[in-house]
C-alpha cells in the first residue's frame, strides 16, 4: 500500500511539473525570440547605430509567423511587415494571407504616412545566440537579443 501511495505521489509530481503553457510554443530555433535592433547598414554605404530600447527597434519573431514590435509586442510601426513564412534563411513576407495579423495599438502617425509596397522577402545573413543580421531590400539590419 505504501508503494502504491508513493508511486501515485511521484506520478502526480511528474505530471504537474511537466505541464507547459500551450499559449507560448517553445522552439530551439534562435530566430523565435525578442530582438533589439542595434544598427542599420544602408545599401548606399551609410551606417546608423540605433538604441535597442526604442519601441520600433524591438522585434519579436513568433513561431506562428507573426512579427511583433515594441516591448509589449503591440507597437504599430506603420509600414513594417507583420507576418512571414520561414523558408530556411528566407522570410517570405508576401505569401502570408493565412497567418493572422497581430493585434497592435493604433499609431496616430500611421495615418499620415504613405507606405511603399514592402519587399517580398528578408534574408537571414547571420543567426547566432548573440546576433541576428537580416538583409532587406534597402538595408541590412543588425539585432542582439533583447533585453
Amino acid at each position: 500500500m505504501k508503494g502504491l501511495l508513493y508511486g501515485l505521489l511521484t506520478l502526480s509530481v511528474v505530471v504537474v511539473g511537466c505541464q507547459r503553457d500551450n499559449a507560448t510554443p517553445i522552439s530551439s530555433d534562435l530566430l523565435y525570440r525578442k530582438w533589439g535592433m542595434t544598427e542599420v547598414r544602408y545599401k548606399n554605404g551609410q551606417t546608423v547605430s540605433v538604441s535597442p530600447t526604442n519601441e520600433w527597434t524591438i522585434v519579436t519573431f513568433q513561431l506562428n509567423g507573426t512579427i511583433l514590435y515594441g516591448d509589449d509586442g503591440k507597437y504599430d510601426p506603420c509600414c513594417s511587415p507583420a507576418r512571414f513564412k520561414r523558408k530556411g534563411n528566407t522570410l517570405d513576407l508576401a505569401d502570408v494571407d493565412s497567418i493572422p495579423f497581430p493585434e497592435r495599438t493604433p499609431n496616430g502617425i500611421c495615418a499620415q504616412v504613405s507606405c511603399i509596397t514592402p519587399e517580398s522577402v528578408w534574408r537571414i545573413d547571420e543567426l547566432t545566440t548573440n546576433k541576428l543580421v537580416i538583409d532587406q531590400v534597402y538595408a541590412i539590419t543588425v539585432y542582439q537579443p533583447y533585453p
